[in-house]
């Protein structure tokens, strides 16, 4: 940001300066930016529904451009749904930053945009990495005259933090101080994440401590958890052990300090020096604390039990903290489970993470990639001389994909029919590669039309077992890939309630429809339905006896008259 890099603008003692002779005490920047975040909760917020599409207020006031602003950044859609959804050079983020930039650019808003407003839209376009557009809207909030708090500041300043650029730091604190506007204490937090020196994080913290800003519950545990990951190390290297670490914890800032931040490098650093069980102790003591665990503490446990390959350990941690704490898997800790049971070429956990992880929208570009290169592998010589990670390679990606046993077990075989060494029939090849997409679209798109009633945790413990067995039966090696796959872990699919009219492109019957099935569930489907070939139930509805095509498995199927209608 600036032309002239000096080497002042790297001292930390510069910014610390500055904050010690600009802060007031009993400022009110803190209670105006907590408020800030209370309200932004309050705005109902559009899930899976593109950005251009959400609705503009009728008329324009201050409050319904700061709700608009939040229901624009706030906004998500799953993956799987942005598919559908957007073409593949389009972008949710890049979409709504774009929106945001017209917004505040629109000369007939300007004024209808607030602080509050800018605030939201700067956090977003910063989080986000849209750094160019940030600086944009800051220069055109200055323009429009808008008295900016010091939570304006902070939004910046914790981008600059968050890489750890003092030099950007140093030059946004200057702006600061030249617009009059006083830091709080949440600048001398970014500033103690800016440094790169664990002393001189340590010298910070202990300022603020004297100016008595430690005094808020929100602040110490932020100041804590900053100081952890070196706090952790010294006190185990020096011979001491982490309940020791706690209690001096406690006398210095009270018991109210562990947050999720503090506690995952704690728990880390006790599972890799001694065992993740010692760790699940542990953290078991800082539950009865007041801590709750969050899914960055199952990730990070996760991960140890990744490397040493403890599988049934990990299938009791998903079944401890979806019982103790109701945490669900995300789309992290499907993907690390499911590499590690793929290098460990289990077959069984493999189809119960992939399928779970494509019910409930979590499948990873790393899954994808791995599966989709398994499929696409054709048989590379027509010798039976292979080894076992060959085989592997060559055959887990068509065993685990496609969900309901006995029609897979008919599409198994008419795939492995088409499966012919490298260079075979150029029409069979074409056959096979249609058939292989249509299998791996049928599976990533079935987070919207079927859910799974079986608990992850006790499948993967059931799938484990079979896997074992497996192992020890020498099954993996003697038995053909059309038997092991009948042999196959059930992984029971319902369909889902808002799409039982849509036809199944495999067997081509159109199941009934329930007449409470609720239509709104067909608005964000249509284009999914059109692209997969099925059948929208309005155009049953307008031609009941009609006979339908589908083109993706060449059958005739009469439909019937259905009295849901399409929205």
């Amino acid at each position: 940001m600036l032309k002239d890099r000096g080497s002042w603008s790297y001292d930390w003692r510069i910014p610390l300066q500055d904050l010690q002779k600009y802060h007031i005490t009993n400022e009110n920047g803190d209670a105006v930016s907590i408020a800030f975040a209370d309200a932004t909760r309050k705005v109902k917020v559009p899930h899976n529904l593109r950005a251009d599409h959400i609705n503009t207020p009728s008329t324009w006031t201050k409050s319904t451009f700061y709700t608009y602003v939040v229901q624009l950044t706030a906004s998500s859609v799953d993956r799987l749904v942005a598919r559908q959804i957007y073409s593949k050079t389009e972008s949710h983020t890049v979409i709504v930053a774009e929106l945001l930039a017209r917004l505040f650019a629109d000369p007939s808003l300007k004024y209808f945009v607030s602080v509050a407003a800018g605030n939201v839209a700067l956090r977003f376009l910063f989080d986000n990495g849209r750094f160019a557009r940030g600086q944009d809207l800051f220069g055109q909030l200055q323009e429009l005259q808008k008295d900016s708090d010091p939570s304006t500041y902070n939004i910046m300043l914790g981008a600059a933090a968050e890489q750890q650029d003092l030099h950007t730091f140093t030059y946004i604190l200057k702006m600061m101080v030249i617009y009059r506007v006083s830091p709080n204490t949440q600048t001398w937090l970014h500033l103690a994440r800016a440094v790169h020196e664990d002393d001189v994080r340590t010298i910070i913290i202990n300022r603020m401590g004297e100016r008595g800003m430690l005094a808020d519950v929100a602040a110490r545990k932020e100041a804590v958890a900053i100081l952890m990951p070196q706090l952790v190390v010294k006190y185990l290297d020096s011979g001491n052990n982490a309940h020791e670490l706690i209690e001096v914890l406690d006398n210095r800032y009270g018991s109210a300090w562990c947050s999720s931040s503090a506690a995952e490098p704690l728990i880390d650093e006790i599972g890799v020096r001694h065992s993740t069980e010692e760790a699940m102790i542990f953290l078991r003591k800082l539950c009865d604390r007041g801590y709750r665990p969050s899914q960055g503490m199952l990730l990070l446990l996760l991960r140890q039990c990744s490397w040493s390959n403890a599988h049934e350990l990990a299938v009791q941690l998903l079944w401890h903290f979806r019982t103790e704490y109701r945490i669900k898997p995300s789309m992290q800790i499907y993907d690390l489970l499911f590499q590690r049971a793929w290098k460990s070429q289990l077959h069984n956990c493999c189809r119960v993470l992939w399928l779970h992880a494509c019910i409930q929208g979590c499948t990873s570009f790393d899954m994808q990639r791995v599966v989709k290169r398994s499929l696409y592998v054709q048989r590379r010589t027509a010798s039976s001389e292979q080894s076992r990670s060959s085989i592997w390679e060559e055959t887990a990606g068509k065993i685990i994909t496609g969900h309901g046993r006995e029609n897979n077990i008919t599409r198994f075989r008419t795939l492995m029919s088409l499966w012919k060494p490298t260079g075979a029939d150029r029409r069979l090849r074409d056959e096979f590669l249609r058939k292989v997409r249509s299998i791996l679209d049928d599976d990533l798109t079935a987070v919207s039309r079927y859910s799974i009633r079986e608990l992850l945790d006790e499948q993967l413990r059931q799938a484990l077992r079979m896997d074992r067995r497996w192992a020890s039966s020498r099954v993996l090696k003697e038995v053909p890939m059309d038997c092991k796959y009948s042999q196959l872990i059930d992984v029971q699919l319902t369909p889902s309630p808002n799409t039982k009219s849509t036809i199944d492109l495999y067997t081509g019957r159109i199941p009934p429809v329930d007449a409470s099935t609720d239509s709104a569930g067909y608005c964000w489907m249509r284009e999914e339905v059109r692209s997969r070939h099925c059948v929208c139930p309005e155009e049953i509805k307008r031609e009941p006896d009609a006979i339908q095509h589908v083109d993706s498995c060449k059958q005739k199927v009469t439909a019937k008259a259905m009295t849901t209608p399409c929205i």
